[in-house]
């Protein structure tokens, strides 16, 4: 009887073993790397937040070359060739990864063996594919309806577009709603929470999302970057007090918002190179001269980096009201204050210096103006 309790206990020591030995995470992460077009050459792998860079190197030989290393939870990182501004980005665990690239076509990398890469990338092969799919007809209606905009569209042509743009928005919401949910568990849907909903949803929708995800996706690097815009949305939303921030304008005198107090000032973040931007200008510039002589202004933000064609688009588009940029590009400093994502993006604020409304374009800026001038 000893014996035989002896030798269970034994097995069961070996089952134990056997069942962690098998279920072991990898203790790190080594890519296995081929270029099929390349012979040698220096390989790098980055990690980029914000201004602080993570990069690792390693030198190609007969088109191969090899990563180790170990990371604390999965973050997107980089390859790319050495001299090269592009590369191929993925979610990097500690994994044993197989990655197959062309030195011109990095986008089309075969990437295996990272799980969470793959559910993450599956959004856009998929739900993503189906939205562009869909996305494709309704722009080449509009732009050959407009002639790319420079013929306006009739009542009867509005009531169709506006129709066909509300189903592409449903049939878009929907799929990635579905997503997201079905994910909630996975790094992925905090990826496309940030990259569609952050910059193209609402702040309302951010935060329903962000509700959703399970405790660890949330503990993450990217549940905590949610958190951080959820936060940052909360000091610019409609009713608080717009963060004040001051930059220098074309001739290098410095401008700050508070020098707009007691005017309603819509603060116009653009840029140059920014099509709908300036497209929007006319816009602006109607409600400008509509309303400055009853105590509205605009203050331009520009996400320039380069100061001749931002000079040139505010001359050609006769934005004759203040501009300021730092020429930090994304990186402008009241930019990044204000969680700009994309532009055009605006703020309307009140002579008390609060948030009035966000992101008034075309009618809705007008009719916003109308509605305030006309009590004064």
């Amino acid at each position: 009887m000893k014996n035989t309790v002896l030798k269970l206990g034994l097995l069961t020591v070996m089952l134990i073993s056997t069942i962690t030995s098998c279920s072991k995470k990898e203790e790190g992460y080594t890519i296995n790397g081929k270029f099929t077009d390349v012979k040698d050459g220096t390989v790098y792998l980055e990690f980029t937040d914000g201004d602080k860079t993570i990069k690792d190197s390693a030198k190609i030989a007969e088109g191969n070359f090899t990563f180790k290393g170990k990371i604390a939870e999965p973050l997107l990182y980089t390859i790319k060739l050495k001299g090269s501004d592009y590369g191929t980005a993925f979610l990097l665990d500690n994994e044993t990864i197989t990655f197959e690239a062309k030195k011109d076509s990095m986008y089309l990398a075969k990437v295996l063996g990272a799980v969470q890469d793959s559910i993450y990338k599956s959004f856009y092969k998929n739900e993503f594919k189906k939205i562009s799919g869909l996305a494709g007809p309704v722009y080449k209606t509009s732009d050959s309806l407009t002639q790319n905009g420079k013929v306006k569209l009739t009542a009867e042509q509005k009531v169709v577009m506006d129709k066909r743009w509300a189903d592409l928005q449903a049939f878009a919401d929907g799929l990635t709603d579905k997503f997201i949910k079905g994910h909630k568990d996975k790094l992925a849907a905090a990826l496309v929470i940030d990259e569609r909903i952050v910059t193209y949803g609402t702040p309302e929708k951010v935060k329903e999302y962000y509700a959703i995800l399970t405790p660890e996706i949330q503990k993450s690097f990217y549940g905590k970057k949610l958190k951080a815009a959820i936060d940052l949305n909360d000091k610019t939303a409609v009713g608080v007090r717009a963060p004040e921030f001051s930059q220098t304008d074309v001739n290098g005198k410095i401008v700050k918002l508070s020098d707009y107090k007691g005017k309603y000032v819509l603060v116009d973040f653009w840029a140059s190179w920014c099509g709908p931007c300036r497209k929007e200008n006319p816009n602006v510039v109607l409600a400008y001269k509509t309303y400055h002589d009853k105590g509205f202004d605009v203050l331009g933000v520009s996400l320039d980096d380069k100061k001749k064609l931002w000079e040139k688009a505010i001359e050609k588009d006769g934005l004759t009201w203040t501009h300021v940029s730092d020429l930090k590009g994304w990186k402008n400093e009241a930019a990044v204050l204000y969680c700009v994502k994309l532009v055009p993006t605006n703020y309307l604020i009140g002579p008390d210096g609060k948030i009035v409304a966000k992101n008034l374009r075309e009618a809705e800026l007008q009719s916003k103006l109308k509605e305030i001038f006309s009590k004064s």
